[in-house]
């Protein structure tokens, strides 16, 4: 097509409309994994910020546990330095020794919580909770010390984790009974209390700021993520809406044209080229161009013979057309192929006008057979082969059909191969695998009659 008649066409181009969509829409959903990686970031910062408090918190209760438990244990041994039958009380001082050895004491917790990035008012709490974890922690020793001179403890491995704590003279020339009241005031006293309870207090006040500060950092992060969201709906719906509005003009310059032009193909009419986009109008040209060609060798293959001259049958071509036409139409249909027996043999001893008179024979066989005005075509298709297609039969008439032609055949003294091939719906898809069934079952009679005539002696 030349630019001028191009030019007359009209109508916009695909890509004048699909470019600028196809960027906006990479656009959005680069938008889109921009606001997802955000949002994850956001999440997965809100998660170690959330274990990074719980991990605080975790030390901090440490901490008091640690405490808490060094305090019951020697608090024990003071009350109840000796059994009743007067042995050394070696548990509560097994399980001090046991506590000892752990990493929850206040130095190993202070030089954690100062290795991490918290506020000024969680440091001072640690501080101050770890020194007056230390200072019961020597209270109890000085207890646990003034005890052993009164009653001496065993030499057991598991308790050389306590740390001897040297006794003053002052403490060594006190009685028995004063060195053991001097420990119960050091570790039930009201200076001990005062440290246990500043433990206490420090710890909660860790506590409680370590959850506000958490509280806050949430709440902004969460007030992020609901904002990427927000605008990753707002996204979500721009791609939406233009998806909607390609759809709609694809459909109006795209998808209703074609249905149209479907329309006017099967008609076989020419179609109109002034509505769709400009590649549709393009292919609608060269379409009423071909049209028109089509219909000029159309009228020349009209004028083709259709007939073959020797039988005077409707040749293969005619077949294949007569399916074109009529493959669509569904319905029972029975497809039958012949094939004329011992044709080579009769030219090569009879000679070529014998072979044309059996020919001729056998089609007008078939013909008497099958042939009907309305619903039965005989065709022949090569040298020696011919069918024969009936339409709005049963698979009973069909039958009685090739049992008349067996009677005919057998009059006219002529010998011809018959398969068929029967279906109660059919469409032009289904005409070659009833072509091929009919071919098998023909090509099984004819061996039969060769096995046959073997077994007589005639070949």
């Amino acid at each position: 097509m030349t630019e001028k008649g191009s030019s007359r066409i009209g109508g916009f181009t695909a890509n004048s409309l699909v470019i600028p969509l196809a960027v906006a829409i990479a656009i959005l959903h680069i938008v889109i994994i921009l606001l997802v990686y955000e949002a994850n970031r956001s999440n997965s910062e809100l998660s170690a910020m959330m274990q990074n408090c719980s991990d605080q918190q975790q030390y901090a209760t440490n901490l008091q546990a640690g405490t808490s438990v060094l305090s019951e244990t020697a608090t024990s041994f003071v009350l109840m330095p000796a059994t009743t039958d007067g042995s050394f009380n070696a548990g509560p001082l097994l399980r001090y020794a046991q506590e000892l050895s752990m990493d929850r004491r206040g130095p190993e917790i202070v030089a954690w919580f100062h290795d991490q990035d918290v506020a000024g008012e969680i440091l001072t709490c640690i501080d101050t909770a770890a020194a007056s974890s230390e200072q019961m922690r020597e209270a109890q020793l000085h207890a646990i010390a003034l005890l052993c001179s009164v009653y001496p403890r065993p030499a057991a491995a598991e308790l050389s984790a306590i740390p001897d704590v040297p006794l003053t003279e002052e403490e060594l020339a006190m009685s028995e009974e004063a060195r053991v009241e001097l420990a119960r005031f050091l570790v039930l006293g009201k200076d001990y209390s005062l440290m246990r309870s500043s433990v206490a207090e420090n710890i909660e006040n860790c506590h409680r700021t370590l959850q506000q500060a958490y509280s806050r950092a949430s709440s902004e992060c969460q007030r992020y993520i609901a904002s990427l969201r927000i605008w990753l709906w707002v996204v979500i719906f721009a791609i939406i809406f233009l998806l909607l509005v390609t759809f709609v003009l694809f459909y109006r310059w795209l998808i209703r044209p074609l249905g149209s032009y479907a329309r006017q193909i099967t008609s076989d009419q020419p179609m109109d080229q002034t509505s769709g986009i400009r590649e549709m109008r393009l292919v609608v040209n060269a379409y009423n161009a071909l049209l028109r060609r089509h219909d000029k060798l159309e009228s020349i293959l009209r004028s083709a013979a259709e007939t073959d001259a020797l039988t005077d049958l409707p040749n293969r071509y005619s077949l294949e057309h007569y399916v074109l036409e009529k493959g669509e139409d569904g319905g029972p249909m029975a497809v039958l192929l012949f094939d004329v027996n011992y044709l080579k043999r009769i030219n090569d001893v009879s000679g070529h006008m014998a072979g044309d008179q059996l020919l001729r024979t056998a089609a007008a066989c078939i013909r008497e057979c099958f042939e009907t005005e309305e619903s039965g075509r005989c065709y022949r298709i090569g040298g020696d082969e011919f069918a024969a297609v009936l339409r709005s039969c049963s698979e009973e008439d069909v039958k009685r059909r090739i049992q008349r032609f067996s009677f005919v055949t057998e009059r006219e003294d002529i010998s011809v191969s018959v398969g068929y091939a029967f279906s109660n719906n059919t469409d032009e898809n289904s005409f070659d695998g009833l072509m091929r069934k009919a071919d098998e079952q023909m090509y099984l009679h004819k061996k039969q009659v060769h096995e046959l005539d073997h077994a007589a002696g005639r070949t």
